[in-house]
């Protein structure tokens, strides 16, 4: 039953995921906060009662001061997911902005914070399915800045009892998301796949946006997960070719037939990348993203399961037919 004094502050709120976690907890009668920069977005904020938007930058601790107020719960997803992002900027968001924001949360009553890291931060898998104890190697910086944010994270809870828990989502889809995941799938769409990356048999692991949100909203309702990491990925990895198949179940596209090395679908992103850089557009073929497609993405879900947590969405074939048609509402055709 929900506590009348508890108040629920989503950073990111007008992104990807901070837009649908927003829309959840509202549908579950709570009272939500919501923060994004001044000029995001604010398109999927909606006009409700129970909702409270406050832009706020996270890299300046001043801003933090007028969303922390009064605030119980916290869930962090908000930073940066770019993979041609600098080092500069990635550290300066998503790691100094999760601390500025932690040490804003030590002065309020806090009862749980859920951190978005990412399973990226495993780097290349030397086991398979990997848990929480696999080593960690982020091989680039995004991954990069994202185990960083998860020491400072971790650290708060060590030295302050800050009572905060860590996920570590795999690629996530669904609707509104028009980046990581969502590159591949547009680019299928728009018909750019002329070829399957090597021989098609990687295995990926995906997660859609509502089991995420789903998670991070169990974890806050479990007192044995503070200060615990949890992978986050659904119950159905599939291969490279299952995964075209499964969208061209819905779509007018068709798998394609050849198979093209690993070199030549690395050329290819060059072409397409500055090409795009030539005419102002936007490349659906980053070097950081191919890379992954060459190696198997398998992760172990059972932590958070064993404590009762049960995927809505099991499988990439169940939650894609909903994204497809999200896309057609934006004008990509198929």
């Amino acid at each position: 039953m929900q506590n009348s004094e508890e108040l629920y502050l989503v950073t990111g709120a007008c992104g990807f995921v901070g837009s649908n976690l927003v829309d959840f907890l509202l549908t579950q009668g709570l009272k939500v906060r919501a923060t994004d920069l001044p000029n995001a977005n604010t398109i999927y904020i909606p006009s409700n009662s129970r909702l409270e938007f406050i832009p706020a930058d996270l890299t300046d601790p001043q801003n933090i001061k007028k969303i922390i107020q009064g605030v119980t719960h916290i869930y962090h997803p908000a930073g940066i997911f770019r993979f041609n992002a600098s080092e500069k900027l990635l550290y300066k968001v998503n790691v100094l902005g999760t601390s500025n924001l932690l040490s804003s949360a030590l002065s309020e009553n806090i009862v749980h914070i859920v951190n978005w890291s990412t399973a990226m931060v495993y780097g290349t898998l030397n086991h398979i399915p990997a848990d929480e104890t696999h080593p960690i190697s982020p091989n680039e910086p995004y991954s990069q800045s994202k185990w960083a944010q998860e020491q400072i994270a971790l650290s708060f809870y060590e030295e302050n009892g800050l009572p905060l828990s860590i996920i570590r989502p795999t690629a996530i889809y669904g609707p509104r998301s028009m980046y990581g995941t969502a590159l591949a799938i547009r680019a299928f769409l728009e018909g750019k796949i002329f070829g399957i990356p090597g021989n098609g048999q990687t295995i990926q692991h995906h997660v859609h946006v509502i089991d995420v949100i789903r998670a991070a909203n169990f974890i806050t309702n479990t007192k044995q997960t503070i200060g615990q990491i949890y992978n986050i990925a659904d119950e159905e990895p599939l291969s490279l070719i299952q995964t075209l198949e499964c969208l061209a179940e819905f779509t007018n596209q068709k798998v394609p037939k050849i198979h093209i090395p690993r070199r030549l679908v690395l050329f290819y992103g060059v072409l397409d990348r500055l090409y795009n850089t030539i005419r102002g557009g936007e490349s659906l073929f980053e070097k950081a993203a191919l890379n992954l497609l060459f190696s198997d993405h398998i992760f172990d879900n059972t932590f958070l399961k064993k404590l009762g947590f049960e995927y809505s969405i099991p499988s990439f074939k169940q939650g894609i037919r909903e994204t497809l048609l999200w896309y057609k509402t934006q004008g990509i055709e198929f």
